[in-house]
């Protein structure tokens, strides 16, 4: 009579079992979250070219201008957003769908515009991930930054944050210090900064220029932010939300203004008043004598 072999795993056998999968799995994961990773910048670039292909649509039927700089009929003003910009082009109905606006492991919209004329509900806050460079037209340089993710800082040319790769959160990167920018002739792509952490920007190339300082030389640019909880405003009109610091420049104002410039700021004639011109004198005071040292 045969006898049956009930002899199961000993335990040397189960653990080189469990560390062969756990080899295997070490080894998978980390494909797998880069193909996902790469889906996603696939995605985000598609609704990037969407956006640019949109803008273009509405420079059609405003003499080649982009929303930014065509007063809105229905908010009376412009643009102090990308918010804003891409809301009129859904008022327009050159957009039906907002979700061209959001990005995978970003910031999405949610779908709902509200109803007509002023679509309402659509791209509110953190519904919008996509920052412009404000002032061009449909005939501006092709290979100038249009659109591209929202960011940190808000100078020229831009700041991002790779310390917070991946997250949602205001003017964040992608693992590896890359964001999507799209230009001005409709292309877009997935880029390298010149950095993986702390705060970057786009590298540099011959001549101490980069992709967005190529197209306009000695001309800094503004740059219309999305609305993110936390995240810097936009500098539409030249302007600087003075609620926000610029991480890239600590001291305040503007990056290229001389130190303390602005109202109230450091570098203020001892005892002249704001608008007052050096070596006036003051009210009350005759003419030719110092100026007080007390302002008064």
């Amino acid at each position: 009579m045969k006898s049956k072999n009930n002899r199961g795993f000993t335990l040397i056998e189960l653990l080189v079992v469990i560390t062969i999968i756990a080899i295997l799995a070490s080894l998978a994961v980390p494909a797998f979250n880069s193909v996902q990773r790469q889906g996603n910048q696939m995605k985000g670039v598609s609704n990037c070219k969407q956006v640019i292909v949109s803008l273009k649509q509405f420079a059609t039927k405003y003499n080649s201008q982009y929303p930014d700089t065509v007063q809105n009929p229905y908010s009376g003003g412009m643009a102090m957003s990308s918010n804003d910009a891409f809301r009129f082009m859904i008022q327009e109905q050159v957009v039906t769908d907002e979700r061209i606006f959001g990005c995978p492991a970003g910031f999405n919209p949610d779908s709902n515009i509200g109803v007509p004329p002023n679509y309402g509900n659509a791209l509110l806050n953190n519904e919008n991930h996509w920052a412009m460079t404000q002032g061009l037209t449909d005939t501006s340089p092709g290979n100038m930054p249009l659109v591209y993710e929202n960011v940190a800082s808000i100078s020229w040319p831009p700041v991002w944050n790779a310390s917070i790769a991946g997250q949602v959160r205001p003017g964040r990167t992608w693992p590896g210090g890359q964001i999507i920018i799209g230009r001005n002739d409709g292309g877009a792509e997935v880029v390298d900064l010149n950095g993986k952490t702390g705060m970057v920007r786009p590298k540099q190339m011959a001549g101490g220029l980069d992709m967005f300082t190529q197209s306009s030389p000695g001309q800094p640019q503004n740059v219309l932010n999305a609305q993110v909880m936390g995240g810097p405003q936009s500098n539409a009109g030249g302007t600087m939300n003075p609620g926000y610091v610029d991480p890239t420049n600590p001291l305040g104002g503007q990056l290229g203004d001389p130190l303390g410039g602005g109202a109230g700021g450091l570098g203020q004639p001892l005892g002249q008043p704001l608008g007052q011109p050096l070596g006036q004198p003051l009210p009350g005071q005759a003419p030719g004598a110092p100026p007080s040292p007390l302002g008064n």
